[in-house]
């Protein structure tokens, strides 16, 4: 883990147009599926800091050491910090009664990186019971570190958790997610398998990269009932990715792909636009 950090923590600021969450507390965005989402980043604002590189990041390319022309200083938030950032905000939007619906952990990378992860997640529910009792708690993550004891005990003490699977085959996976460090498939698919109620979101795209193919589909596919999971989200892009060799993937294509999962493995599968 250390290592991975050390690889990881060179920073860059965000790219191709699209700024990086700016604050531990964001939002609340307004969607038709979740109305009022507020954001919570346990990580840098002045960079991404992931251990996946997906070509479709809305964020640019993960920084590597030596490849990123500017850095900046920035280090974690320790976690009382943390929790004070996230602290002095709520009381300032119930000052303000600023609505919010549900909080989800996300922002600038995974989230699971950060190191007190499990402490956080205890001290996030201690202040929505405080400030925004009715607002169930969920994680964006890239399933990376879901394998990992503490982070899966963190994980299920969230209301959601809404874990990345954008293929069935370690060959794709390198392809569109780079992952950085030693990361197994069959490791993560065991772990999301044993973990309580997982909604799976799957990213796919055509042009420079595709995990479209109907062999890739369907290893795809394989992983999704091995996982058993509550729901799938599929979806495809709609910000400028990493790689600008990059295509959305048609709506009638994306319907196939959640037509197949559906009735190959019984799991409900939705497209999200």
């Amino acid at each position: 883990m250390d290592a991975l950090v050390q690889e990881i923590k060179l920073p860059v600021l965000g790219t191709n147009g699209y700024p990086l969450q700016d604050a531990a507390v964001y939002g609340p965005i307004h969607s038709r599926r979740y109305g009022y989402s507020l954001g919570i980043n346990p990580l840098p604002v002045t960079y991404k800091f992931c251990d996946f590189d997906c070509v479709y990041c809305q964020y640019g390319w993960t920084p590597r050491a030596g490849s990123v022309a500017r850095r900046t200083d920035e280090k974690l938030k320790s976690l009382p910090e943390l929790i004070s950032e996230i602290e002095s905000s709520f009381q300032k939007m119930k000052a303000q009664n600023t609505p919010v619906d549900v909080i989800t952990i996300a922002g600038n990378g995974e989230p699971t990186l950060y190191p007190h992860f499990l402490d956080l997640v205890a001290g996030l529910l201690k202040l929505r019971d405080k400030h925004y009792p009715n607002a169930p708690t969920g994680i964006l993550s890239d399933s990376s570190q879901c394998h990992r004891p503490e982070i899966k005990e963190g994980l299920e003490m969230l209301d959601e958790r809404c874990m990345k699977l954008d293929a069935g085959d370690p060959e794709t996976i390198e392809k569109i997610n780079k992952p950085i460090g030693g990361f197994q498939l069959k490791r993560m698919l065991e772990a999301l398998r044993n973990l309580r109620e997982v909604a799976i979101q799957s990213l796919f795209v055509q042009g420079s990269y595709d995990n479209t193919a109907p062999d890739q589909i369907d290893r795809w596919v394989r992983a999704i009932d091995f996982v058993r999971p509550r729901a799938v989200q599929v979806y495809t892009i709609d910000r400028p990715p990493a790689d600008g060799g990059i295509r959305s993937v048609p709506m009638n294509r994306l319907r196939e792909i959640a037509d197949i999962c559906q009735n190959v493995t019984g799991v409900k599968t939705e497209v999200f636009d």
